[in-house]
């Protein structure tokens, strides 16, 4: 699974295939990695949180609002390939390389100095195996979970391979720890177009699969009864709603299957109440966050498998 920290990522894909595509060319995207490959990616991301607390009987420390940023440097090295399994370690720096400033691959690896080791293992089912995240800073997380969350996204199309102009639909649980019990994105997928990797380049250059994602959050437990069971064995009780939409465009290269570019927009709100297991002791939180992030491959990268 995903890590924990990472909110609103999951990986279990099920169902359901527009059948209007089904005899168009199909295209499977899954990443085509071989061992000693290194990729290198621009990460930018926003995000701002607002919180109002209400108690009456105890004094909580939660600020009441805070905006994070991020704009990284990120190298990826793949370690090993094991079929679909690959093991990839990536170094992620707070520096940012110019895109277009003409330099060597090599060379702005260097300038950027990598300073944080991020290991991890992908697979079809999902990750595993994540060492040094929690040494990352909090903004370097997100970024790194955004990256993430795109590059593994083809993982999760339809097994048989996609068409354009077909839609399909996934249900994913949310995997990460909240105060509101059994939380289920539904996502609406598209494969809108082909277009060339790098905006401007020749219609005989690189051509990628541009694929909108369409997500929202449903509630499957009642506002007044919403305890998820980590919270009924320390002794707590919640109630409450919570709510979620994300628009996701990605970008993935039709030959290597390698995540190119993304663009997510996030939005998401709670409004809980927290209480001891008698009723006593309750503390009202009202919650809403807002993010933005964008993962750009940069051009020199080489992305073919061979």
């Amino acid at each position: 699974m995903l890590h924990k920290k990472r909110a609103f990522i999951c990986l279990l894909a099920v169902l359901a295939v527009s059948p209007s595509s089904s005899f168009a060319q199909r295209v499977r995207l899954s990443p085509r990695l071989r061992a000693g490959q290194t990729l290198i990616y621009q990460l930018d991301f926003t995000a701002s949180r607002l919180t109002k607390t209400e108690s009456h009987v105890t004094v909580t420390q939660v600020p009441p609002s805070s905006d994070v940023q991020a704009s990284c440097l990120l190298q990826v090295y793949v370690q090993e390939v094991n079929g679909s399994t690959f093991h990839l370690r990536t170094a992620i720096s707070d520096r940012p390389v110019a895109v277009a400033s003409g330099l060597p691959t090599s060379n702005r690896a260097q300038d950027a100095g990598p300073d944080r080791t991020v290991e991890v293992q992908i697979a079809a089912d999902g990750t595993s195996g994540i060492k040094g995240f929690d040494q990352l800073s909090v903004a370097q997380q997100l970024a790194w979970s955004a990256w993430l969350a795109g590059f593994t996204s083809p993982l999760t199309f339809l097994r048989a391979g996609i068409s354009p102009g077909e839609k399909w639909q996934l249900s994913e649980p949310e995997t990460a720890s909240s105060p509101i019990a059994k939380l289920v994105w539904l996502k609406k997928y598209q494969y809108v177009r082909d277009e060339p990797c790098i905006p401007g380049s020749p219609a005989s250059s690189e051509r990628c699969a541009v694929v909108l994602v369409l997500a929202h959050i449903r509630q499957d437990s009642s506002p007044e009864r919403a305890t998820p069971e980590d919270f009924k064995l320390r002794g707590l009780a919640t109630r409450g709603r919570a709510s979620g939409t994300n628009e996701t465009i990605l970008y993935i290269s039709k030959t290597t299957g390698l995540l190119f570019r993304s663009t997510e927009a996030a939005q998401q709100s709670m409004d809980v109440n927290i209480a001891l297991a008698d009723g006593s002791n309750s503390v009202h939180y009202s919650i809403s966050a807002n993010s933005r992030s964008q993962v750009q491959l940069v051009p020199e990268t080489p992305t073919d498998a061979r």
